[in-house]
């Protein structure tokens, strides 16, 4: 029986949640350009996979239940993240370590580095030499490769693909990814410090704050609870009027 891996299993789940409520956002863009994830790779895929490389364990989990169809993810890291099932890893090599015109090895590229996810060229990588899932990553188009850890583990880097634009905090194990959007009802006790709030912001000029703070409530914040939490303490400290009001993935995505 196969080893089970609930992380993986749970962020595959949010995924599936994600772009089920993107198509019923737009309906007919999606029937147009059906983007889906699928349960089980079909076993001459998994076949060349794992006779190709030794793979670790939770990497190969992940491959067996995790089958991207024509799904990309875009957020503040991400421009548009390919990430590879078991049928598409083999080609996502291509241009990394093997040249497909030439049909020839591509001698700069390391060795145990295994890409498993590519955005706008830039790979997302395995080291399977460590055989753990620490995901490492590196620019291209410098004319060399130099490679950093992006996430600690396959699970993390999964998780940062549901992370709503805008977020600037640690991923956490432990994060439920609920949403929130956060409004000024009202100047506070000190006008001038919500108008200078408002001006930050919105990148804009005191009068148009001013016009801002005129039409209340007023949206300052919409995400993830925890940069939510950071907004509060802001407007908290300047004693301006607020509303925090939690909102499900359906309304975040709208």
């Amino acid at each position: 029986m196969e080893k089970k891996y609930q992380e993986i299993d749970d962020v595959i789940e949010k995924m599936r949640t994600t772009l089920e409520a993107m198509r019923k956002q737009d309906p007919e863009f999606y029937a147009k350009y059906p983007m889906q994830l699928g349960t089980e790779a079909e076993a001459e895929d998994l076949r060349t996979v794992f006779d190709t490389w030794r793979l670790p364990e939770e990497y190969a989990y992940f491959l067996r239940n995790y089958i991207p169809e024509s799904v990309g993810w875009s957020t503040d890291e991400y421009i548009n993240l390919d990430i590879y099932g078991a049928k598409e890893l083999p080609g996502g090599q291509w241009g990394y370590n093997y040249n497909p015109v030439t049909k020839e090895p591509i001698s700069d590229w390391p060795e145990h580095h295994l890409v498993i996810a590519s955005d706008e060229g830039d790979p997302y990588c395995l080291d399977l030499s460590r055989g753990d899932t620490v995901v490492y990553t590196a620019m291209h188009g410098t004319g060399r490769w130099d490679f950093e850890i992006a996430y600690d583990s396959l699970a993390e880097f999964l998780r940062s693909t549901l992370l709503p634009r805008g977020f600037d905090g640690d991923l956490d194990e432990e994060v439920s990814y609920n949403y929130c959007k956060v409004f000024i009802t009202g100047e506070g006790k000190d006008k001038l410090k919500t108008l200078l709030f408002i001006k930050k912001a919105f990148s804009c000029d005191i009068p148009q704050a001013r016009s801002y703070l005129s039409d209340v409530p007023l949206l300052v914040y919409k995400g993830i609870e925890q940069g939510a939490a950071n907004v509060e303490a802001q407007l908290k400290n300047i004693g301006a009027e607020y509303e925090k009001r939690e909102i499900d993935l359906a309304e975040f995505l709208a």
